[in-house]
């Protein structure tokens, strides 16, 4: 099998899968993103959160205006610096994010225990780590 046959039978195979875990979701992936990012790195600016999520200030500040909406953020002063405006998870924010992570982890877990064995529970287990650096790879 050649490197672009794998790459092609990757993608079909992780295709399926990630749609079908957006689909368990209870929260648009832009929100999750966001959350995630301010539960990792704490209240920060819009522009700031729109930069680490590499997407436009505009987008971000409409995601963070629909989860401020939703009251799942909050905008306060920065204490350093008056001019700036924070954004910082809320304990709805929290919650929210925690029964999205348990909607997609719950399917998946029902998908591992139920249609795998052993062998291919350890198979999917070991290749973690690749996928992982698959992920991460900026080259």
């Amino acid at each position: 099998m050649t490197v672009s046959e794998i790459a092609f039978d990757l993608r079909a195979a992780l295709g399926p899968v990630y749609r079908r875990l957006v689909a368990e979701k209870t929260l648009p992936v832009g929100q999750t993103r966001a959350l995630n990012t301010l539960v990792a790195g704490g209240p920060t600016t819009s522009s700031e959160l729109a930069a680490a999520e590499g997407i436009t200030p505009q987008s971000m500040a409409a995601i963070v205006a629909e989860l401020e909406a939703r009251g799942m953020v909050a905008r306060e002063q920065d204490p350093h610096d008056g001019r700036r405006r924070l954004v910082r998870i809320t304990d709805d924010g929290r919650a929210a994010l925690d029964a999205d992570r348990h909607a997609t982890g719950g399917w998946l877990t029902s998908v591992l225990t139920d249609a795998l064995d052993d062998d291919e529970r350890a198979v999917i287990a070991a290749a973690i780590p690749v996928l992982r650096k698959l992920g991460t790879y900026r080259g």
